[in-house]
């Protein structure tokens, strides 16, 4: 079964900046080869800027990661491993 772990919201000019910085950051937990997905904020379909919470590509974000997202909305990404347990 696959879950999703360590999701991080990062700013970055680039998808590829984006999972570069995530990668220094974060490590697996439990699959030496997760797929990682990468959201971009601005992108999402369905992204509310004045909802508390939203639906980022497989996760739901809260009150505290929106207000982080809102630092900057057109770099932010949310990015996170997609891990077998």
């Amino acid at each position: 079964m696959e879950h999703t772990t360590n999701t991080k919201v990062i700013f970055a000019d680039s998808p590829e900046e984006a999972k570069e910085k995530y990668q220094e950051l974060v490590k697996p937990e439990h699959d030496p080869n997760p797929k990682i997905d990468v959201c971009k904020v601005a992108e999402e379909e369905d992204f509310d800027t004045d909802s508390p919470f939203n639906l980022i590509g497989e996760v739901s974000v809260g009150a505290e990661v929106m207000e982080e997202i809102k630092k900057d909305i057109d770099r932010a990404y949310v990015i996170y491993y997609i891990e077998k347990a």
